[in-house]
């Protein structure tokens, strides 16, 4: 059975209306309601399922997922080349926002991956207004 997450369906269109897909998302660790992300070292965690030892047998973590501090918010920068090269990593890291709620930023846009099928505010046309006196 394929499970597919609405809400990562609508991330997707979101992703799509945008003129070029962004080069990385950020997964950050705050919740809808503005609390931290519990256990602190989850994006240590996600980002260990791609990571692996080098030749000194040091822990690497993957170019395409990396934990990071992003303006005081501990998160994940996922690069979208990850959804070429390994597509169920990069479902499984975006799934795993979605699960739990995490804010995803990109260069554009904030977007809480549980948000309603609505399109959002910025995706929308915007006409220039001008004042006549």
């Amino acid at each position: 059975m394929l499970f597919f997450c609405f809400s990562t369906f609508i991330f997707l269109i979101v992703a799509m209306r945008m003129k070029s897909e962004p080069e990385e998302w950020l997964i950050l660790g705050v919740t809808p309601n503005g609390r931290s992300f519990r256990p602190s070292d989850w994006s240590e965690r996600l980002c260990g399922s791609l990571a692996s030892y080098d030749s000194h047998g040091r822990w690497v973590y993957s170019e395409h997922a990396q934990p990071i501090i992003h303006e005081g918010q501990v998160g994940v920068r996922v690069r979208t080349v990850l959804k070429n090269s390994n597509p169920g990593a990069y479902k499984f890291i975006m799934d795993f926002a979605c699960d739990n709620q995490l804010k995803v930023v990109s260069r554009r846009k904030v977007i809480y991956l549980n948000e309603s099928a609505a399109i959002p505010e910025d995706a929308l046309p915007v006409r220039e207004l001008k004042l006549a006196l």
